[in-house]
């Protein structure tokens, strides 16, 4: 059995958003006139309601009479307020503490031992004197020190505690849950052997299996984690295990602004209850700072949903330009095309965020075809140890930015979002002197690949990492998503999540799918209401004429049951499509009262009747589609 205890604190935290990946943040125009203005914005700014989740924190492993939970819950983040612009949810958290019982831990620990593998060298832990020294010569060498012990699949893992100990939020209590795992008897005391989570995935693009990690430091190996999550409404961090990545992390990117948090200076649980006796006054606060920072991370990164001042626009336009620069360098574009996919973005977007009408193209253009960005390029073009590349923030983002309308449809959706993509041969692109693959968040995106980083060691025969998930993740910064690390620390890269540096996948998280779906739903709820104020207000001026009264009963249907209801559920999906379909159909009685309709395109009430019955079959559908995917 599980022991509860439920408690409630109210700390008020500003969030302050800043990346190292450019993401800034802007204002694109609204669905409606009322909605563009500033006045009216505010006024349903002031309508939003606060949201109230629940975390659970499932403690798996640890002495309960260790765990400090009033001191730990007075550290925690709890309220967030994610939008200036559109009006947003305020989100609260409530805590609720739970510990696993020892049959619990048990059987999870026999589930590891029987799935995992006990390897001779499998571990890694990074070689720091060695990292420092690439770093200032520019070398790549092997930077692990291999190291004995257990190697757990992380996906299995996360499999068995969403089938047998994750319980899905009641219909009354939104929330997510956080399982905080200690398995140190797995490990040596003296750390000769560790255990550690393996992760994989496959390139979309190359359909190539990944067991490396993409980096500027060329594609690091071994990609060991602490914990998973993102398929379902948990993640899960085992403090007592091991892994390179915050190492590396806090050595070679230190300034990027990783924050301090307390975890950074022990390897491992292990680390701590060895350096300091938990049992006193000191070394029980030391562990109440841990705890409570690894959760912070996980709350202020992932769980409260950070999707900052998003474009609403019910159509978007993603527009691609390749610049390929390597088919004049000996590699034939038809060797390239498999790098990036319409097929395969759409095809991810339309199953992430369903409520969107995405447009996407892609246009292949020789770089020497277009001879101002060419020539700029080969004026701009450095060198140092580690070889040639372009200083982005020096220039070329400004010409790129300048020549937008130039070079893409501006007019294609309600909202556009523009892509350069360099294919360069062997010249990288640097944003303040950090590499870059793909940089976003702007409204428009840069993407960068070379021959090194599409295939291996440049040969054709061997593709390697295309461009699709690294699209996916920039498009992502300009819908309004961090990555799971930034303000709050790194300790929340664990997930399985597109905007995560250390995951593969192409894939947005159950968490950032969230984050868009209820600031959307938010949004159109909002400004339907508002609207709808201003539609009944021309059908009472107008007499309540009958002919309306069921497109008003629906309307109202809409906003007042179905909306909440999916809302409440966490269907965001269908919460954004329920509140689109109301401003939709509010759109229509307007024009129908105020005689605005353009003549062909006029539609009565009874046709807006029978699209609402055209419109919610389709909500079904998506509902089924997502159950059938689950």
């Amino acid at each position: 059995m599980i022991k509860k205890k439920l408690s409630k604190t109210f700390v008020v935290f500003i969030l302050i958003f800043t990346a190292f990946s450019l993401q800034v943040i802007s204002e694109k125009p609204l669905l409606s006139a009322e909605a563009e203005s500033n006045d009216n914005n505010n006024e349903l700014l002031s309508q939003a309601k606060n949201e109230n989740l629940k975390l659970k924190l499932e403690f798996i492993g640890f002495n309960p009479d260790l765990v400090n939970e009033a001191e730990i819950e007075s550290e925690l983040y709890n309220h967030f307020k994610h939008s200036t612009s559109i009006p947003q949810a305020d989100l609260n958290f409530n805590f609720e503490f739970n510990y696993a019982d020892e049959s619990i831990r048990k059987a999870l620990e026999d589930y590891m031992n029987l799935t995992g593998v006990n390897a001779s060298g499998g571990g890694y832990e990074l070689n720091i004197t060695l990292l420092y020294e690439d770093l200032a010569s520019g070398n790549r060498s092997d930077i692990f020190i291999p190291r004995d012990g257990l190697s757990i699949d992380a996906d299995l893992v996360n499999e068995y505690l969403y089938q047998n100990l994750y319980q899905e939020p009641a219909a009354d209590e939104p929330g997510y849950t956080l399982y905080l795992m200690n398995y140190s008897n797995f490990d040596s005391p003296d750390h000769k052997n560790e255990h550690w989570y393996d992760t994989n995935g496959t390139s979309i693009d190359a359909n190539e299996t990944v067991t490396w990690w993409y980096s500027g430091y060329r594609n690091l190996s071994k990609r060991a984690a602490m914990g998973w999550g993102g398929k379902y409404r948990f993640a899960y961090i085992d403090l007592s295990s091991r892994s390179w990545y915050l190492d590396y992390v806090i050595n070679a990117w230190g300034s990027l602004g990783i924050g301090s948090p307390s975890y950074y200076d022990y390897p491992d649980l292990d680390n701590l209850t060895q350096t300091h006796d938990v049992t006193t006054p000191l070394g029980n606060a030391k562990l109440t700072e841990y705890l409570a920072d690894w959760i912070n991370s996980y709350i202020g990164n992932v769980f409260s949903g950070p999707c900052y001042d998003p474009p609403l626009g019910k159509s978007i336009s993603l527009q691609v330009k390749v610049l390929n620069n390597l088919t004049d360098n000996g590699y034939p574009e038809e060797d390239l095309l498999w790098c990036i996919s319409k097929h395969r973005i759409k095809n991810q977007l339309d199953n992430d965020f369903p409520w969107i009408d995405w447009r996407i193209e892609i246009e292949w253009v020789e770089l020497t075809d277009e001879p101002s960005l060419f020539d700029y390029i080969q004026a701009n073009t450095h060198e140092d140890i580690d070889g040639k590349y372009i200083e982005v923030s020096s220039g070329l983002f400004s010409v790129l930015q300048n020549e937008l309308d130039s070079h893409f449809d501006m007019s294609a959706a309600d909202e556009v979002l523009p892509c350069y993509f360099f294919l360069t041969d062997n010249v990288a692109f640097r944003w303040y002197g950090t590499s870059f693959a793909g940089l976003g968040g702007m409204g428009w995106e840069i993407l960068k690949a070379s021959q090194y980083s599409l295939f291996e060691e440049g040969n054709v025969s061997k593709p390697m990492r295309g461009m699709s998930a690294v699209m996916i993740h920039e498009l992502g910064h300009s819908l309004g998503l961090p990555h799971p690390h930034s303000f709050y620390g790194w300790g929340s890269s664990f997930v399985e999540e597109v905007m995560s540096y250390f995951s593969t996948t192409e894939k947005f998280s159950t968490f950032y799918k969230d984050a868009v779906g209820r600031a959307h739903a938010d949004a159109h709820f909002l400004y339907g209401i508002d609207e709808f104020a201003n539609a009944y207000q021309l059908y009472l001026d107008a007499g309540s004429p009958s002919e309306y009264d069921a497109t008003v009963g629906l309307i109202n249907d809409t906003l007042d049951v179905d909306f909440p209801q999916y809302y409440r559920q966490m269907d965001y999906d269908l919460a954004a499509i329920a509140a689109l379909t109301a401003r939709d159909l509010i759109q229509s009685l307007i024009n129908d009262l105020q005689g605005t309709s353009s003549p062909g395109n006029t539609t009565p009430t009874l046709a807006l009747g029978f699209l609402a019955i055209l419109i919610f079959p389709v909500i079904i559908f998506v509902n089924k589609a997502k159950q059938r995917n689950r």
